[in-house]
């Protein structure tokens, strides 16, 4: 199939660009302008067109959604330079520029694969993410917990919209937090995932950024768990086992960027047609067992704090196993022994890149 994917040069998009070439497909890499630096990237690879433009103008997404068989729209505003308007207008309207323009110029089309993100479970009402079952495709909340994310919502609710409304035959998948293995270390060869200095850097500032996004948290308890955090931080990096505000250890459910790639390629398949999917890895970080087995592998103490911001979590993926037989490879060990492959330039079956415009 001639395939279309929207952000191809983004760490998810690249490489889902190679499992398509491997499956035999031709790809259209449709590239924001300001990623220009970044649009080299697969020119080692045949197949591959790399065109320019602009999801928020009509024009652009027309042409690039002309002549071709799939759509993976991976693209998004996310982080980098751009406010809540910005968001709307990207992530929203330039969803729907691309639902019109295959409506009105290709409907012939056979697949429109929309990368959502898990962040459409979590509520603005509740500080952070606290779920003590699996999280099926039917818990989405109420009101998504900020702008980017709820542009993200509606992004979906147009995609299957379109769906049921002008027969685009669309698939949604739903994101858990991608982890691309070249970037799980730092400079010094450490996860800054469970680092004490991240934490610190994170709440040492205990002005309204942290309030602005705790709703249901007392700012008491707050600051006690911030003033204890920042106490025992004495300058010297240590490894934590970060707390939720019950106790809790934090507990998190991940996805290697390859497992995501791999999930992509499923959506083809017929089975996935007018369907919603969680898409995560087989990566469950489990800070109460991993904190100490890393403070003990890097030769480092480690200290357990209450964090403010709630944080345990999995994805259901009963639905995606059973209709797609979709089967995650990747454990926390193998995104481990992956990022220390980077760190001394041995070969790793993933394409390494930063983030900014061009991932869900």
């Amino acid at each position: 199939m001639n395939i279309l994917v929207t952000g191809g040069t983004g760490r998810i998009g690249a490489n889902l660009v190679t499992r398509l070439l491997d499956a035999g497909h031709v790809i259209r890499s449709f590239v924001y302008p300001a990623d220009a630096s970044r649009a080299s990237k697969l020119d080692a690879y045949a197949n591959v067109e790399t065109v320019f433009g602009d999801l928020r103008n009509h024009d652009d997404a027309r042409s690039a959604v002309d002549g071709v068989d799939a759509i993976y729209h991976l693209a998004a505003a996310f982080q980098g330079p751009f406010d809540n308007r910005q968001y709307l207008d990207i992530n929203a309207m330039g969803t729907l520029n691309l639902l019109e323009s295959v409506r009105e110029f290709n409907p012939n089309l056979r697949r429109f694969v929309y990368a959502s993100t898990e962040g459409v479970y979590w509520d603005a009402r509740v500080n952070g993410r606290y779920f003590e079952e699996p999280i099926s495709e039917d818990m989405a909340g109420e009101y998504p917990n900020m702008p980017y994310l709820m542009t993200k919502r509606l992004g979906e609710d147009l995609a299957m919209v379109y769906h049921h409304q002008y027969r685009i035959p669309t698939c949604v998948m739903r994101f858990s937090t991608v982890i691309e293995p070249s970037e799980f270390l730092n400079d010094a060869g450490l996860p800054p995932l469970f680092l004490y200095s991240g934490a610190y850097n994170t709440y040492s500032d205990s002005g309204s950024y942290q309030m602005e996004n705790m709703p249901d948290a007392e700012d008491s308890d707050v600051q006690s768990m911030i003033q204890a955090l920042t106490a025992g931080w004495d300058g010297e990096e240590k490894l934590l086992l970060s707390l939720n505000p019950n106790g809790v250890p934090y507990r998190q459910h991940f996805a290697d960027v390859r497992d995501i790639a791999d999930g992509l390629v499923l959506a083809l398949e017929e089975a996935a047609l007018g369907e919603i999917f969680n898409l995560a890895g087989a990566a469950i970080f489990d800070w109460g067992e991993l904190a100490p087995l890393l403070a003990k592998c890097y030769k480092l103490p480690f200290a357990e704090a209450r964090l403010p911001f709630k944080n345990y979590f999995e994805l259901d993926l009963t639905k995606i196993k059973a209709k797609l037989g979709f089967q995650p490879r990747h454990d926390f060990n193998s995104i481990l022994k992956t990022a220390e492959a980077f760190r001394h330039g041995e070969s790793a079956d993933v394409i390494p890149t930063g983030l900014m415009f061009g991932d869900a």
